[in-house]
């Protein structure tokens, strides 16, 4: 992560780059050809989120986007009327006559308007503009509809990454690493989709070869195997691309896996890079990443697998496909099998001590199951599906699978392979059962009906389970802590100043001086307090993020932003509005490495930070806490506050130097 966070400060510092490269990819997006091979719809929704999260200004990107769609499709549609029909027999038109043809009946169904209606959808808009000016449209025509389709398709792209942002911007509001995380995370999600739309649509023409020389060759012996195996796999059988996708799958699932289990057992090649990946994740742990990632692996709890999975089994029995229904089942069971014995074969920790594994982490049970409920569901659902389709639902699958693998590796709950090697093999039974049920109509399996129950009761069950037990997991997933203890009297001759003077974000930038330090109980820091003024406020969660969404509200209705401390949320936060109500002070608690024992008795040692705030709006959608600088009169009356305070243990003055101001003991 620290090696992308330079680049966004540069882009924000350096916006002309971060914009001309916005209009490269728009502008070739509109190329004929090449737009397939351009990736527009991930960096154009991260451009909209850089936009949301403030690293770049909303009208240099839309112009930039906008001007480079509407000139990519001009130079497609000049090509078009320049060379005329012979451009179909040049390079790179040449090498795509099926995807040609399809771009000329799409433009004689959808007429003038099949240059804004092409614009969204895959493969055909790379070919769109040049056609209909091979067709003769009107210079005049052209222009106005691609200027006016171009500004819409530049804020389709934009407006959703720009909310997306305003979203991230919420979790920016708490550091700058969450941020980049989440936006690599995103940027893997996006490039997985991206390279499933250029194989569905920059592959096929050659695969259809392909499945030619097989079948020949096939068809070649007289076996009578290899001679079903021929026509299987023959272009003529409508069923074939996906029958060798899943022969494919089966066979590079097989050995990747076979490959990954020797490098445990045998080679132990693997373990290097799981310990590098559980570094780095224990580097990134933060609390409200904590909550969504404990969320995220609920999600693929045996409980609620098993429900989506019945589920599925259930709507197949019901409408009597009964050996799929079956099937169906037994890959599953096979799947569970598979997930306890090879996880007593290979026994292995679980990354973080602490967390208890039955059946060992290999291979992660979570991710198998999650991936093979999903694939099983994919194969079914995308049955009597076109190839876009397929590709939505695969994609889809998919990134479910990746978020919830994630949470697993970022938990400390499975090493990286065991992850892996539950998604290979998840992809292999899935792959199985894909082969075998090409064979079986689709009227028998009702495919939307059945994709819409199994997700429903899978949902269901989900909220059920994270609404019941997310506390309880949360702290079991959570990291050990690692105190660090001192004497009373050690403690007030200086051990006290080993911790930070000021608060550290995520990013390891430091922030705001801490003004004090407090050895005692929270609860009667807040009772003394509350008595001179100060309000408690609830520890933030992610549905307090609701009330920044209206733009009327006040600042004393919203909570105060959610800053941590090298991770960690504040323990306590409180809040003193000043007198005309359009500031106020936030008090944050923040529990350090250390304690202090004192006659027998352990005390927790706290970081107190004061901070002002004022309401801003942002985007006219959101009203958002922004915080000011601090005032060293503020902190000088928090610590007249604090010393008045008669519950503390030990209170220590902080100052950036590392220096104390003062040191005042317990009192009676």
């Amino acid at each position: 992560m620290d090696h992308i966070q330079p680049f966004l400060d540069y882009f924000t510092a350096h916006p002309v780059w971060a914009i001309a490269i916005v209009f490269l990819i728009a502008f070739g997006e509109a190329l004929l050809i090449i737009g397939l091979f351009v990736p527009s719809t991930a960096v154009l929704v991260g451009a909209g989120v850089l936009v949301g999260t403030g690293h770049l200004g909303f009208w240099e990107v839309f112009l930039a986007t906008s001007i480079g769609a509407i000139a990519g499709d001009q130079v497609s549609y000049w090509a078009g009327r320049l060379y005329g029909q012979q451009l179909k027999a040049m390079w790179p038109l040449s090498r795509y006559p099926v995807l040609v043809a399809k771009g000329e009946d799409f433009v004689r169904d959808h007429g003038g308007k099949s240059i804004a209606v092409g614009r969204f959808v895959p493969g055909v808009k790379a070919v769109i503009p040049g056609i209909v000016g091979m067709l003769g449209m009107s210079q005049p025509f052209f222009i106005f509809v691609n200027f006016t389709s171009g500004i819409v398709w530049a804020l389709s792209h934009i407006l959703p990454g720009m909310l997306l942002g305003q979203g991230l911007a919420l979790a920016g509001e708490l550091s700058g690493r969450l941020v980049v995380v989440l936006l690599v995370l995103l940027g893997i999600i996006a490039v997985a989709g991206y390279l499933i739309r250029l194989a569905a649509a920059g592959v096929s023409p050659y695969l259809h070869q392909f499945l030619a020389r097989i079948s020949r060759w096939a068809k070649s012996y007289n076996s009578r195997a290899m001679q079903r195996f021929g026509r299987a796999v023959a272009p003529e059988n409508p069923r074939a691309s996906l029958i060798f996708l899943f022969i494919c799958v089966l066979v590079v699932g097989l050995i990747s896996l076979a490959d990954l289990i020797a490098g445990l057992v045998v080679r132990d090649a693997v373990s290097n890079l799981d310990q590098s990946i559980v570094s780095i994740m224990a580097e990134l742990r933060n609390a409200p990443a904590d909550g969504l990632m404990v969320g995220l692996s609920m999600l693929a709890d045996r409980q609620v697998v098993w429900s989506a999975g019945l589920a599925m089994v259930f709507w197949l029995f019901f409408w009597r496909a009964w050996r799929v229904g079956l099937l169906a089942l037994a890959i599953m069971l096979c799947g569970e099998l598979l997930s306890i014995g090879l996880g007593r074969l290979i026994e292995r920790p679980a990354p973080v001590a602490g967390i208890d594994v039955l059946d060992g982490t290999f291979p992660s049970g979570h991710v198998l199951m999650a991936g093979l409920a999903l694939g099983l569901l994919s194969v079914l659902a995308s049955h009597a599906m076109g190839r876009w389709s397929r590709a939505v639902v695969a994609a889809a699958s998919g990134c479910v699978v990746t978020a919830i693998a994630f949470s697993r590796v970022y938990l400390g709950a499975d090493w990286l392979s065991d992850v892996l090697g539950g998604a290979l093999l998840a992809a292999v039974l899935s792959a199985v059962f894909g082969m075998v049920i090409e064979a079986i109509p689709s009227r028998r399996i009702r495919p939307l009906g059945l994709l819409g129950f199994t997700l429903l009761s899978g949902m269901v069950a989900g909220v059920l389970r994270i609404e019941s037990d997310h506390d309880r997991q949360l702290a079991i997933y959570a990291l050990p802590d690692r105190l660090q203890s001192y004497d009373k009297s050690a403690w007030s001759s200086g051990a006290w100043q080993n911790l930070s003077p000021r608060r550290v974000d995520l990013a390891g930038q430091p922030e705001e001086v801490f003004a004090a330090q407090w050895v005692g109980n929270l609860d009667s820091l807040a009772s003394d307090l509350e008595k001179q003024g100060w309000n408690r406020i609830d520890n933030w969660t992610w549905k307090d993020s609701i009330a920044y969404m209206d733009s009327n509200a006040s600042l004393g209705s919203l909570p105060p932003r959610p800053l941590l401390h090298q991770g960690l949320r504040a323990r306590l936060t409180m809040t003193k509005a000043s007198a005309d109500g359009s500031s106020r002070q936030v008090l944050r608690a923040f529990r350090s490495q250390a304690e202090v024992v004192n006659a027998g008795s352990k005390n927790n040692v706290y970081l107190l930070s004061v901070t002002p705030e004022i309401l801003r709006k942002r985007f006219f959608l959101l009203s958002m806490p922004s915080t000011l600088p601090v005032d060293t009169a503020d902190v000088s009356a928090l610590l007249d506050e604090l010393r008045a305070a008669p519950n503390a243990l030990l209170l220590a003055q902080s100052n950036e130097g590392g220096k104390p101001a003062a040191v005042f003991e317990a009192r009676p």
